[in-house]
């Protein structure tokens, strides 16, 4: 029975450290600076329609405020138009 006891001494003061080595480890003194959330997390992705709400709205207040000027900006954004006409996208890129 004695060598019963010593194991399980052995294991309960190893239990003990190891619990008190993790709270330690756990404390905040202020001293150390904690880690943020993952800005992934914070940052919202607007959808494709919302972009193209956002951009249409922001010609409109440069002056592009028809139709045709409002698709073909689009149209030169996706590289489907070129030259002269694409003067004003080129002028204002929109992201």
């Amino acid at each position: 029975m004695g060598r019963k006891s010593a194991v399980r001494f052995a294991a309960t003061v190893s239990l003990c450290a190891a619990t008190a080595l993790l709270y330690g480890c756990a404390q905040d003194a202020g001293g150390h600076a904690t880690a943020a959330a993952p800005v992934a997390a914070q940052v919202t992705t607007e959808t494709p329609q919302e972009r193209s709400v956002r951009i249409r709205d922001e010609l409109v207040r440069l002056g592009c405020d028809t139709n045709s000027c409002i698709q073909t900006y689009f149209a030169c954004e996706d590289g489907l138009l070129s030259g002269e006409a694409c003067e004003f996208y080129r002028q204002h890129p929109l992201k």
